[in-house]
């Protein structure tokens, strides 16, 4: 059995380069955020000070990060050997017929998978996992989510990460494709009598049509109606959106078999256009197999639809963020903090009176919405000092009027909680402390600022180690007056260099893509790399035919280009459906912000993903007679 499984990776690599690659950058990846995660928990820092919050933000994203990685591998390597398998299903039928039962040949695929998988994760926690934790901290520590006196876990605890992650990997390997091991112990020998060209099955059954339909009014259109209609705060709506591409994409994936077919014509149309002799047989390839087109599209549809929606709500965010900011702020300079630094609750004014904005946080009462609320940013200044330097935009109330025993809350706070103007409301200060406060304004541009302003005094009577947010200035800014570790800037130069997202949410979003979409399109590639040795007869009756070598290259090039147009298609519906609301509720107008480089990296990658496995496993450069021997082979 050992024989065998040496014997099929030797003649058909590309069966098990799927698997094998999808196992290797698992390890690497899970090694790498586990020594990071180690590094960033060993050590303890002073409470409240740049190197717990750092540590506590690559713990977030580290703990993320881990998650995604095991998620995204149990579904493509369990794709993938679900592929392999399916391809090898005439051997297991050869074996059922010499005599060998199907728990042996249950064992004998799990071992095969085990085998793989721990030979690969070997390799990859060998080569990339120190590599990549070491790019990894200095990512994070540039970005200050990362303490820079953290260092990485000795050699020997590696050595042990390593050891574990290559079992844990192993584990979720044969895990993923327990479907296939007893998809192979249902082999009969009746097999044999098959034929292995015969076209695939029609995968249009009626449970996964009904299946389509229930997530798409269930869990779908609730979301949008909820996000598009209800009166919710901003931050909710804003939040729904990555929910609801995360259940769209899904639902289209699944009624994939009856979506993809009527886009297949319009794509066929411009083919014929393009090229009328070595387009229309592409065509028809694409016309003629639409289950095999659909599993081609699928993947890619995952990957750029992933991308495009939670990017694209990112930077529409962040535009509506950079727009309340830049109809808010009133001030003349603004002084930041450096890296590493903290700025004095105190200031010395580098030109003009400067305003210094205590950073603190509070926690609301639980509402229906949030039953364990979480403390938000706030920031402690007296009211007639802020309203010279910001404009909130208050809707109701007076910002100046924010002094001992009151405090300001954003709309979105105020309308979950039902507050009114002149309401006593007990509010969980930084220390654990619970205070009673009057309401006196409530403002609307709490996306762009803290959702709560209280007094300075009792910021700083209830914050341990209190720092100044920023310090915004009201006379002529003098660069060179600022302090050590001190950032001043003219508004405009701020204005001009605002990141409106935080650093960790947009690192976040950054990750989520790049392994989902890069999982997704590890499998857009393992398809079209199958799909295209299943066609070896097609093509060898082409050639056959006439078609010379370069008019088979275009040929296999158009298919496969031709069903990664399909899934961005589906991509491009799954983003204007979840990002033309968004933008809408956050008053951006109908057209929303996309992260346009990380998009069209992505676009390129996926056409790359599906085009070069095609070509390089179609051969289409052969001769006639290599064309044919292949076949037989």
């Amino acid at each position: 059995m050992r024989r065998l499984f040496v014997s099929e990776a030797r003649a058909y690599p590309g069966r098990v380069a799927g698997t094998a690659l999808a196992c290797a950058a698992t390890a690497a990846g899970v090694g790498a955020s586990a020594l990071l995660l180690i590094a960033a928990s060993l050590p303890d820092y002073a409470e409240n000070s740049v190197e717990a919050a750092a540590a506590q933000d690559a713990q977030d994203l580290l703990a993320l990060l881990l998650s995604l990685l095991v998620m995204s591998a149990v579904l493509v390597v369990g794709s993938t050997v679900s592929l392999w398998t399916g391809q090898r299903l005439h051997q297991f039928a050869v074996l059922r017929a010499l005599g060998v039962t199907a728990g042996r040949l249950r064992r004998m695929v799990a071992g095969d998978v085990l085998t793989l998988a721990l030979a690969s994760a070997a390799v990859g926690a060998a080569l990339g996992m120190v590599p990549l934790a070491r790019l990894g901290r200095q990512l994070l520590v540039d970005r200050e989510l990362f303490p820079g006196t953290a260092s990485l876990p000795s050699a020997g605890q590696a050595w042990s990460t390593g050891a574990g992650v290559c079992l844990i990997t192993g584990a979720v390997a044969v895990l993923a494709a327990l479907a296939s091991v007893l998809a192979a112990g249902r082999v009969s020998p009746g097999m044999l009598l098959k034929d292995p060209g015969s076209a695939t099955a029609n995968s249009r059954r009626r449970a996964r049509l009904v299946t389509g339909l229930l997530m798409i009014l269930m869990l779908c259109v609730p979301l949008l109606c909820v996000m598009a209609f209800m009166d919710l705060p901003v931050t909710v709506r804003a939040a729904m959106t990555p929910g609801l591409a995360l259940t769209l994409i899904p639902s289209l994936a699944v009624l994939a078999p009856w979506v993809v077919p009527p886009l297949i014509r319009p794509v066929c149309a411009v083919l014929r256009i393009v090229d009328r002799r070595v387009g229309r047989v592409a065509a028809a390839g694409l016309s003629a197999a639409a289950s095999r087109t659909t599993a081609m599209a699928v993947p890619v549809m995952l990957a750029v639809g992933v991308a495009v929606s939670l990017l694209g709500a990112g930077a529409t965010i962040g535009q509506a963020v950079h727009r309340q900011t830049e109809d808010g702020l009133l001030a003349t300079g603004v002084v930041t903090a450096e890296p590493g630094h903290r700025l004095p609750v105190v200031p010395h004014s580098p030109g003009g009176p400067a305003t210094a904005l205590v950073h603190t946080e509070v926690t609301a009462a639980p509402t229906a919405l949030d039953d364990q609320p979480a403390p938000v940013d706030t920031w402690g200044v007296d009211g007639p000092r802020l309203a010279k330097v910001l404009d909130l935009g208050v809707r109701e109330g007076r910002m100046s009027a924010v002094r001992g025993g009151t405090f300001a809350a954003g709309a979105m706070q105020a309308d979950a909680h039902h507050w009114r103007l002149g309401q006593k409301v007990r509010l969980t200060l930084a220390d654990g402390s619970r205070q009673a406060l009057t309401l006196v304004a409530v403002y609307e541009r709490d996306l762009a600022f803290p959702e709560f302003v209280i007094p300075r005094t009792t910021a700083l009577e209830h914050t341990k180690a209190p720092y100044a947010d920023r310090i915004l200035l009201t006379g002529a800014p003098r660069p060179g007056l600022a302090d050590k570790g001190q950032k001043l800037e003219t508004r405009a130069h701020y204005l001009d260099h605002l990141t409106p997202r935080n650093p960790a949410d947009d690192l976040a979003s950054r990750l989520i893509v790049s392994v989902i979409s890069g999982y997704a399109l590890l499998a857009a590639a393992n398809t079209c790399s199958l799909a295209q040795r299943d066609r070896r007869a097609q093509h060898a009756h082409l050639r056959a035919l006439g078609l010379g070598r370069m008019q088979m290259l275009r040929c296999v090039l158009y298919e496969s280009v031709g069903a990664a147009a399909i899934g961005v298609a589906l991509a491009a519906i799954t983003a204007l459906a979840c990002l033309i609301p968004l933008a809408m509720v956050l008053g951006v107008g109908a057209a929303p912000a996309l992260d346009l480089p990380w998009t069209v990296g992505v676009l390129l990658a996926a056409v790359l993903a599906v085009a070069v496995p095609s070509a390089m496993t179609a051969h289409p450069l052969h001769d006639v007679q290599a064309q044919f021997a292949r076949r037989r082979a």
